[in-house]
């Protein structure tokens, strides 16, 4: 579903009825294009979502059941699976015509022998998640590198706290950015979904 001449992609202009955000993927070369703030923070999620391997959102246009349809997205996660994905908020799938349209598209697809699936906003309803996930964001793509990592797992062993490590890159005239970079790369973990403390426990992968 990923292959170039598969898409016909749907570039929007600006209007009244629909708006274009643009976000810069990790995941894919050229930037992706949302309707809405949940479509763009869902590409955020994905980003750093060790599961995904690629999406694009905005994707094509497929007739289904006599519907035209363009997916909020496809996905490709590591072990090769695609989905079409239609990012609602919760409350939309509380209304019976937009459950008849979805569950027609699902048949349709389904039909096609493509996957489908929902995702809400359920997940970023968590706004301190959200908050945590672009701080990874903005460190992304600044030039730190991981060659303080191994000297920090002798130091530190299997985990420490974000204070802790953060004086030690300090100490060591290494950027403190470097430690969301490593987080935004699997190298460290922590719990993302609770506010970042100096307390907050790391630990190394």
């Amino acid at each position: 579903m990923f292959e170039q001449n598969h898409l016909s992609r749907r570039l929007y202009r600006s209007s009244r009825v629909k708006t274009a955000i643009s976000y810069s993927s990790s995941k894919h070369p050229f930037p992706q294009f949302c309707e809405s703030v949940l479509e763009k923070e869902r590409c955020l999620e994905r980003d750093f979502n060790p599961k995904i391997e690629t999406y694009q959102t905005q994707p094509f246009t497929i007739l289904v059941n006599g519907i035209r349809y363009t997916p909020d997205a496809i996905t490709r996660e590591v072990d090769g699976t695609d989905y079409v994905e239609e990012v609602k908020p919760l409350v939309e799938l509380e209304k019976p015509k937009v459950i008849k349209r979805l569950r027609e598209i699902e048949r349709g697809l389904r039909e096609k022998g493509i996957r489908f699936r929902i995702l809400t906003d359920e997940l970023t309803s968590n706004r301190t998640y959200i908050a945590n996930l672009w701080l990874l964001k903005r460190h992304q793509s600044y030039p730190h590198n991981l060659e303080w990592l191994s000297e920090a797992k002798k130091e530190f062993g299997t985990a420490s706290t974000i204070g802790q490590v953060t004086r030690w890159l300090c100490q060591k005239g290494v950027n403190v950015g470097a430690l969301y970079h490593a987080i935004g790369l699997q190298e460290v973990s922590c719990d993302l979904k609770a506010i970042l403390k100096p307390q907050t426990e790391v630990l190394f992968a």
